[in-house]
């Protein structure tokens, strides 16, 4: 039988195999895992718009990347990993993609693939994202019940830290041409900057605290920019290490009265 010492350091130093499971993080179902982030240097594209225009909303996402402490790439030879794409029918461009070619959104939950094809509105985001150990080591895909990813490394159990981290690897925010009207450019690359580094938002953003999600909705005035409580959003869910538990991250956000409205 093994002393109180040996378990301990079989459990804080031992090297251990870790199962992984696949799929998103969502706040509301799988609250220990990490949330989605960017961890390598962002690149913003834009694609359908005049070239001023995608100039400065490239601009203005960077701009906004860069206050948050994100690494940008050198935007003279970098592949787009942030696109935004403007479209005469986003909704109808991806179920014309999914027929053709299906693989495409073969590292998508169900339920990520239903809102993609299904959701309403004229603005999406599709994001790929891939677990990794806490050290950046790529971990493979889930691919049934019997043959589990698993990662060999030195770790401490805690129910605050994962030995996990899920990644970025790219994403593109769909919108509807038409569906842009008035709206002014920036306030476009703050959507996009939203919707972009994040993959899982608080079930009340856009409602007790102002949000530039709220951009296309329909009746009053949209927010001009970020919001305060974007902004405080963004800040936490880049803040400190990546392998976080979504309910520590999420339990750092500011209490509302303190978001601000816009």
């Amino acid at each position: 039988m093994m002393t109180s010492t040996l378990r301990c350091l079989a459990l804080c130093m031992a090297a251990t195999m870790f199962a992984l499971a696949g799929g998103a993080a969502h706040a509301d179902g799988l609250p220990q895992d990490p949330l989605a982030r960017f961890e390598a240097p962002v690149c913003p594209g834009v694609i359908g718009l005049q070239r001023a225009a995608a100039e400065q909303m490239v601009s203005r996402i960077r701009i906004n990347a860069e206050e948050l402490g994100l690494r940008l790439a050198d935007p003279e030879s970098c592949d787009p990993n942030l696109v935004v794409s403007f479209l005469a029918d986003a909704r109808d461009y991806l179920r014309r993609l999914a027929e053709e070619r299906p693989y495409v959104f073969a590292n998508l939950t169900a339920s990520e693939r239903h809102d993609l094809l299904e959701g309403a509105g004229p603005a999406r985001a599709w994001m790929n994202t891939q677990i990794r150990t806490r050290d950046g080591m790529r971990v493979g895909d889930r691919e049934n019940l019997v043959d589990v990813p698993r990662a060999a490394m030195w770790s401490a159990h805690s129910r605050i830290y994962r030995p996990v981290r899920r990644d970025i690897l790219s994403v593109t925010v769909l919108i509807d041409r038409d569906a842009v009207g008035d709206l002014a450019v920036d306030q476009l690359a703050d959507y996009a900057t939203m919707r972009g580094l994040a993959q899982v938002f608080p079930d009340n953003a856009g409602s007790e605290r102002r949000s530039i999600l709220e951009l296309f909705e329909e009746g009053g005035a949209p927010p001009a920019e970020l919001t305060e409580f974007d902004r405080a959003y963004l800040i936490g869910l880049y803040r400190g290490i990546p392998n976080l538990a979504a309910s520590a991250r999420l339990n750092g956000l500011p209490p509302a009265d303190q978001s601000g409205a816009e």
